[in-house]
């Protein structure tokens, strides 16, 4: 079996890197607004309840959509690892690591959908609960689901600031690409912080950060999967730090 050199290693890391980025959006878009959209009634426990299990199916093929996001995370971690190890090895295992925490979190988040699911659809050993105790204990879990997958951005934007400093520094990807890279998941970092103090304020900044975000990300991966990065060359290579 033939050896990778270092630079094809690292090729490889943000070939993968790229098309696991893709395949994490997709999966999170397809979980937020096809299967799971408009299923949750904001202050009616019984109305969602109701919805949930109307649509039960549809609800368990997003949850599973958030199982492949949170999985990908994982892999787009270890990639990224691979491809800016060279450029400083610290900083790239703390955004690997910020990274695993925000699947961490979402796994616990998708633990409580499922466990309001199962409570829901009348599961055994919750008899002596009645409909409206049930209908608020699931709205509790749903409501633990929401607050887990605000915690994981908040890990994520962390990750993603450090992952994309590195980039910025290593010139591996256009630098215009990097850099709005970075200023997003500063803007993502800010945004969690504020839904954390003045959540009713945060929630009106919630399109115009999350907007631009998705177009970066998508450029950002579109970039690392089809074009590639640009190692070994005097004007791209790594700025060690």
């Amino acid at each position: 079996m033939p050896i990778r050199s270092p630079e094809a290693s690292q090729r490889l890391a943000g070939r993968i890197a790229g098309f696991t980025l893709l395949l994490l959006i997709a999966s999170g878009l397809c979980g937020m607004f096809v299967f799971q959209r408009n299923l949750e009634v904001v202050g009616d426990a019984v109305a969602t309840a109701r919805n949930l299990l109307a649509h039960e199916r549809a609800y368990r093929v997003g949850i599973v959509c958030e199982i492949v996001m949170f999985n990908c995370d994982i892999v787009l971690a270890l990639a990224l690892y691979a491809l800016l190890k060279p450029v400083n090895e610290t900083l790239a295992l703390l955004g690997a690591f910020w990274r695993v925490a925000n699947a961490i979190v979402l796994a616990a988040g998708v633990a409580a959908i499922l466990t309001a699911l199962h409570t829901v659809s009348g599961a055994s050993g919750l008899s002596v609960f009645s409909s409206d105790q049930l209908a608020a204990l699931m709205n509790i879990l749903l409501n633990v689901h929401s607050n887990a997958s605000r915690m994981g951005l908040l890990f994520f934007s962390l990750g993603a600031g450090v992952h994309s400093y590195l980039l910025l520094q290593s010139r591996y990807i256009p630098r215009i690409l990097s850099g709005a890279y970075l200023v997003v998941a500063i803007l993502l970092l800010g945004f969690d912080f504020g839904w954390l103090i003045v959540p009713q304020f945060a929630r009106r900044l919630e399109a115009p950060v999350v907007v631009p975000d998705l177009v970066v990300e998508l450029a950002v991966a579109s970039w690392l999967a089809f074009k590639g990065v640009r190692i070994g060359s005097s004007e791209s290579g790594p700025v060690k730090g």
